[in-house]
C-alpha cells in the first residue's frame, strides 16, 4: 500500500522544493536553505542511485555546468587562507549539489513547471506590497530599505525576470484563461512600477536592456509593420536613456561663479564667515564651502530641528555636511538667516539625509543617474572615492587588476579572494579609506583574479556550452535570463551572495536541466 503514495510522495516533494527555493530568492536567505534541504533529503530518500547517478552523467551538459564547483575545489588547494576558503565552497556547494538533484530527477508532470515561476512571481508581488506599505508610511530612510528580506540590487534583477515571465505566460500557458492572463499582465505591470520604486540602478539599466531585446527580436519576426515598431521602440529607449543621462550631466555643469576675492566676511547678525576657497564641492553650482557660520549656524538648526547638529542624519551621515550641501543647493548662506528661509520640508529633508533640494521633487531614477554623475565629477577631480558606491567601484577594480596581474594564469585561488585584493590596494597606494576596502564587484574580475585565465575560460565555457548544446537561446524567457545574469556581473559579484548564487543556479537548472513529462500544457522542451 505504502508504495502506491511511494512516487507521488518523492514528486510532489521535489516539487515543493523547488518553489520553496523560488518563493525564498526573493524573501528569506532560511527559505532558500529549507528549500534546498529539503530536495536532497528527498533526493536521498527516493533511493535508484544507480539510475539517478547515470542519469546526470548521461547529461553532459549539466556535467559540464556542475563542474565550476569542482574548480572552486581544486583551486582551494593552493590558497593560503583555507577557512575562507571552506567557507566559500558552502557558499558555493548549490552549484553542484542543485544541478546534481535536478538533472538527476525524474521530469515533472505536464503543468507543474510553470507553478514554481508562478510562485517566485507572486512572492514579488507580496515584497513590493511591503516595500510600498512602508513607502507610504515613510518607514525607510534609503530607497534601498524597500527592499526588507534581500539585496535591492539582487531584488531588481529578479523583479525584471519576473516581468519577462509573466508577459510570457501570459501570452502561451494563459493565453486560454482570461482570468489568469490578466493577472499575469497586471502584475507585470506593477513589477515594472516596483522596479522604479527601489531606484536600483543595476535594475534599470538591465530592465531597459531585456526591452532592447525584446524589441531587437521582433526586427527579425513578423510583419513589416512589427518590424517598424521595434525600431521605433529601440530609437526610443536609446533615445530616452540618452536623454536622460544627458540631462542630469547639464544639471551638474551648472555654476554661480563666485569673485572669491570680494567674499563677505560676517553675517547680518556679526558673526565672522568661514570660506574655504580651496574646495571645488559644488551643488547646484553653488560652491559649498563659502559662507560658512559655524556657530551661528549650530544654534539656528539646533532650534528647528531634535536632530543635533554635531551628530547624524538618519541615513549615518555627518548631519552639518548634509546641511551645507542643502542650503547651498537652494543658494542659501550658512547661517542663522539661511535656516529661517529653510521650509520645514527643507528640514525634514536634512534629517533623511538629503544633500540637494531637488532630490525632493525629481523622479527617483532621474535622482539616482544625478548622484551616480555626481560622484562620477568629485572622483575625477579629488580621485577619492570614499563612501560613494558607484566610484568606489573604480578602486576596487584597480586593486583586481593589479592582483591579477601579479599571478594571471591560474590566479590567487579559491581561499585568497581578500589576501589578493589587500595586495591590489597597497600596489595601487589608492587614497580609498581602509572601512571601505572591498573585493571587486565585478563577478569577470573575481573569477579572474581567483582563478586565473585558464580558469575564467574553463567558467564560461561551463555556462555557454549547455544553453549552446540545448538550443536554449532560441528561447526568449532564458534569453532574458541570461542577459540579466551576464549584465548584473559587470557591477556586483553576483554569485557571492546566497541570494545571487541561487539566482544564477536555480534559473540556470529551471531553463536547462528541470523537465516536464508530455502533455497539453507543454510547448517546446526549453520553453520555460
Amino acid at each position: 500500500m505504502l508504495e502506491k503514495y511511494r512516487e507521488p510522495f518523492h514528486k510532489w516533494s521535489f516539487w515543493a522544493g523547488l518553489t520553496i527555493i523560488a518563493i525564498g530568492m526573493p524573501s528569506s536567505v532560511f527559505l532558500m536553505s529549507i528549500g534546498q534541504l529539503i530536495l536532497g533529503g528527498n533526493w536521498i530518500l527516493e533511493g535508484r542511485y544507480r539510475e539517478k547517478l547515470q542519469k546526470f552523467w548521461d547529461n553532459k551538459p549539466a556535467v559540464i555546468f556542475a563542474s565550476i564547483f569542482l574548480l572552486h575545489v581544486i583551486a582551494l588547494f593552493y590558497s593560503t587562507d583555507f577557512a575562507y576558503g571552506s567557507r566559500d565552497l558552502r557558499t558555493k556547494l548549490p552549484i553542484f549539489a542543485l544541478t546534481f538533484i535536478i538533472a538527476s530527477s525524474r521530469p515533472l508532470d505536464a503543468g507543474m513547471k510553470k507553478w514554481i515561476a508562478m510562485a517566485f512571481c507572486g512572492t514579488i508581488t507580496v515584497v513590493s506590497l511591503i516595500s510600498l506599505s512602508m513607502y507610504v508610511s515613510g518607514g525607510f530612510t534609503d530607497h534601498r530599505e524597500l527592499s526588507p528580506f534581500v539585496s535591492h540590487i539582487r531584488v531588481s534583477l529578479m523583479v525584471t525576470l519576473s516581468i519577462v515571465l509573466l508577459h510570457h505566460f501570459a501570452r502561451n500557458q494563459f493565453a486560454g484563461h482570461r482570468g489568469w492572463k490578466i493577472t499575469c499582465y497586471a502584475m507585470a505591470a506593477w513589477h515594472v512600477v516596483y522596479l522604479l520604486l527601489l531606484q536600483s540602478l543595476t535594475g534599470v539599466v538591465v530592465f531597459l536592456a531585456v526591452l532592447f531585446l525584446a524589441a531587437l527580436k521582433k526586427v527579425f519576426q513578423g510583419s513589416w509593420k512589427v518590424r517598424l515598431a521595434s525600431v521605433a521602440g529601440i530609437l526610443l529607449i536609446a533615445g530616452l536613456s540618452a536623454g536622460t543621462v544627458y540631462l542630469a550631466w547639464q544639471e551638474l555643469q551648472q555654476d554661480h561663479p563666485k569673485d572669491l576675492t570680494q567674499l563677505e566676511t560676517h553675517t547680518t547678525i556679526g558673526n565672522t564667515y568661514r570660506h574655504d576657497t580651496t574646495s571645488t564641492l559644488k551643488e547646484n553650482g553653488h560652491l559649498v564651502y563659502l559662507y560658512i557660520s559655524e556657530n551661528e549656524l549650530e544654534q539656528a538648526w539646533n532650534k528647528r530641528s531634535p536632530l543635533d547638529y554635531n551628530g547624524k542624519d538618519e541615513r549615518g551621515q555627518e548631519l552639518r555636511h548634509t546641511l551645507w550641501r542643502y542650503m547651498t543647493s537652494r543658494g542659501l548662506r550658512k547661517d542663522a538667516d539661511g535656516i529661517t528661509r529653510m521650509r520645514e520640508k527643507d528640514i525634514m529633508a536634512v534629517e533623511s539625509g538629503v544633500t540637494n533640494v531637488n532630490y525632493i521633487r525629481w523622479p527617483g531614477v532621474f535622482v539616482r543617474i544625478h548622484q551616480t554623475l555626481w560622484e562620477v565629477q568629485r572622483y575625477q577631480e579629488t580621485r577619492n572615492p570614499s563612501g560613494h558606491s558607484f566610484t568606489m567601484r573604480f578602486e576596487f577594480l584597480r586593486a583586481t587588476w593589479e592582483a591579477i596581474q601579479a599571478k594571471p594564469w591560474f590566479g590567487w585561488g579559491t581561499g585568497d579572494i581578500y589576501v589578493a585584493t589587500e595586495y591590489g590596494y597597497e600596489k595601487t597606494q589608492t587614497l580609498l579609506h581602509e572601512d571601505y576596502r572591498m573585493r571587486a564587484h565585478n563577478q569577470y574580475f573575481s573569477f579572474v583574479m581567483a582563478f586565473g585565465i585558464l580558469g575564467f575560460v574553463w567558467i564560461f565555457f561551463a555556462i555557454l556550452y549547455p544553453p549552446i548544446r540545448l538550443r536554449a537561446f532560441g528561447h526568449f524567457p532564458f534569453l532574458a535570463w541570461f542577459v540579466i545574469f551576464m549584465l548584473s556581473m559587470i557591477n556586483e559579484d553576483t554569485i557571492e551572495t546566497q541570494a545571487g548564487l541561487t539566482f544564477f543556479v536555480f534559473f540556470f537548472n529551471y531553463f536547462l536541466f528541470l523537465k516536464e513529462k508530455p502533455g497539453k500544457e507543454k510547448e517546446l522542451e526549453y520553453n520555460l
